[in-house]
């Protein structure tokens, strides 16, 4: 009778093991964590604000009587699409920028204590093609993204408000810009909420940046203002 309780015990045993043996193996699977893939980037936006400075004008445009009082911030939003990704050059897309300008300041008039009000404003609407080279922060971990573009700018441009049988002088002067982008990627800074981000909103990116420009507008086609210049803006970008 012990023998055959001894015997029963042991199958008991070595099935307790036996049943044991693959639960342990399914540590292994536990700790296996699928890794990251982001969602397809197929859009970007830039919200910028920086400096424009038509030099065409001459320097009567900065000196004091006119706007040298004036930095005449420029503000402008950027929309891109990016059809798809090229291994080991980044993203090309198509972009639509939209930009404003205006110079304000009051100089004395006929009289010794009135003034007369001088206002330039420059409404520019900007197609360009753009290359978004992330190669960098994709493939060596290093967070910067150089993005190079090249554009048309089509400027409407008014001056002071006009009067009676005078209306204000307004007209348009297009040309092409040259724009060079240097983007600095903050998700290594939380990499848990960049990826969230991307989880709960398609947020592939975000990223502090700063532009340089020149635009001709005005320098190619004969008849229109000179209003071509240099310009800079920084500002924040999203890719999603």
């Amino acid at each position: 009778m012990k023998r055959a309780i001894s015997v029963v015990t042991l199958v008991l045993a070595v099935g307790t093991l036996g049943v044991a043996a693959p639960a342990s193996a399914d540590i292994d699977d536990w700790t296996d964590v699928p890794q990251f893939s982001g969602s397809p980037e197929h859009f970007g936006l830039e919200l910028r604000v920086g400096m424009y400075l038509p030099e065409g004008l001459g320097d009567t445009f900065f000196s004091s009587a006119y706007f040298g009082g004036d930095i005449g911030p420029h503000l402008s939003a950027q929309l891109h699409y990016f059809p798809g990704r090229i291994d080991y050059l980044g993203l090309l897309g198509f972009g639509l920028s939209l930009g404003w300008s205006q110079w304000d300041t009051n100089r004395p008039g006929g009289g010794s204590v009135d003034t007369q009000r001088n206002v330039f404003e420059i409404l520019v609407l900007q197609p360009m093609v753009l290359w978004r080279f992330d190669t960098l922060a994709r493939e060596l971990r290093v967070p910067i993204v150089l993005t190079p573009k090249f554009g048309w700018d089509f400027a409407h441009w008014l001056t002071s408000p006009g009067s009676g049988d005078n209306p204000s002088p307004q007209g348009w002067s297009m040309g092409p810009r040259f724009a060079g982008k240097v983007s600095l990627e903050l998700d290594f800074l939380e990499p848990r909420a960049a990826r969230q981000l991307d989880e709960e909103w398609g947020i592939n990116h975000s990223e502090i940046f700063v532009e340089f420009y020149y635009s001709m507008a005005g320098q190619v086609l004969t008849g229109e203002l000179p209003i071509f210049g240099w310009g800079w803006a920084a500002g924040l970008g999203f890719t999603f």
